[in-house]
């Protein structure tokens, strides 16, 4: 066990160096001057010195990898550094933004498996029925869909023609329904998808064909048998999607002004905030490899095949 441990523990600390040092390296080659970019805001003309002297207070004067090996020992201390446009530390940033983030993340993963689980087991209920065609061509279409174009649709009905919701968010908890819902309808149309294929999986088990010579009715089977077997699957989607969404949607969060921790990296990005850049990086791909790793365990204690069969290839 101690074994595995270390092995999962080292495949970690690599997928995050790695995932830092590739990000580190586009920011660096990416077009674009920080120092002159912070110093020339508000279109004030700068001297080509005082950009330098910037640049030398940022320490953007100095290789890239010097860069990352003084970044990657502030880290090691815990000094995520300062960002360049607000002058907050970075866990500051992210502390601030990642509330709003976690909200909009629970709200719109709850509505989404609300719609999509009853929505999933009748579609494989009905399969090739009229219900099960409909809500296919409900998902595809919705799939098909980019969220820029559904969030703008529905800011135009529900908030400028109806005038339900505000356009700007600003992290209100009126201003959350149109950007949960776009996350909840956007997902859906995929959920739905994936947890018909997992139920008509399991409806061609043979212990479904046995529940019913014995009597017991379809509903039963499906909701009482049948699901319970498939919220491993369920389970594993869910655990996906919310280590993906606790980096924030950067889309949905731009648009509706939600002050997320993807609004916060597309702010930094366009302001070349390296410091910010990489903090959410970092972010990212621990909650990533996080809650993968707390999904891979609760599929382990609800099914003890999944864990004998991953016991089984950790040893070899």
């Amino acid at each position: 066990m101690l074994q595995i441990l270390l092995k999962k523990t080292g495949a970690f600390l690599v997928i995050v160096l790695g995932i830092t040092f590739l990000s580190f390296l586009l920011s660096y080659l990416s077009p674009g001057d920080p120092a002159a970019i912070m110093l020339k805001k508000g279109g004030n003309m700068v001297s080509e010195e005082v950009i330098q002297q910037k640049r030398e207070e940022l320490g953007l004067n100095q290789s890239m990898p010097i860069q990352y090996l003084n970044w990657l020992q502030g880290i090691l201390k815990g000094d995520f550094g300062t960002s360049y446009r607000s002058k907050k530390s970075v866990i500051r940033e992210i502390t601030e933004s990642l509330p709003y983030t976690i909200l909009l993340t629970i709200t719109s993963l709850f509505l989404t498996m609300l719609i999509a689980i009853p929505l999933g087991l009748l579609s494989a209920k009905f399969k090739d029925g009229w219900l099960d065609n409909l809500l296919r061509f409900i998902t595809y279409l919705f799939s098909s869909l980019p969220s820029f174009f559904i969030a703008l649709v529905l800011m135009y009905i529900f908030s400028l023609k109806l005038k339900l919701f505000p356009v700007i968010a600003k992290g209100s908890k009126h201003g959350m329904v149109m950007p949960t819902l776009v996350m909840a309808l956007t997902l859906a149309a995929w959920y739905i998808r994936q947890v018909r294929a997992i139920v008509l999986s399991e409806l061609g088990k043979g212990y479904v064909e046995g529940l019913l010579t014995r009597g017991v009715s379809e509903m039963t089977i499906l909701f009482r048998h049948v699901l319970r077997n498939c919220i491993a699957p369920i389970i594993t989607l869910t655990g996906l999607s919310f280590g993906t969404m606790l980096g924030g949607s950067t889309i949905v969060e731009s648009i509706f002004s939600w002050p997320g921790v993807g609004k916060m990296a597309v702010d930094a990005i366009t302001a070349r905030d390296y410091p910010v850049i990489q903090g959410y990086v970092v972010w990212m791909a621990v909650i990533v490899v996080l809650i993968n790793a707390l999904v891979e365990i609760i599929c382990s204690l609800l099914d003890p095949r999944i864990r004998k069969g991953r016991m089984r290839s950790d040893e070899i």
